[in-house]
């Protein structure tokens, strides 16, 4: 496995999971809903800034 499978779990599972805690524990803020959203979004762009280097 070179790991694309990894990578195409973590990308719909983690946001997931994340948003679902964020929920659970700080369901009563909105703000930090926002904020784990916009650092997922973030990481996204971060990711894909990459360049591919083969």
């Amino acid at each position: 496995m070179d790991g694309r499978l990894v990578a195409i779990l973590l990308t719909l599972v983690l946001p997931a999971v994340l948003i679902g805690v964020t929920f659970e524990y700080f369901g009563l803020n909105p703000i930090s809903i926002l904020v784990l959203i916009s650092v997922i979004l973030g990481g996204v762009l971060y990711l894909l800034s990459y360049t591919d280097a083969y």
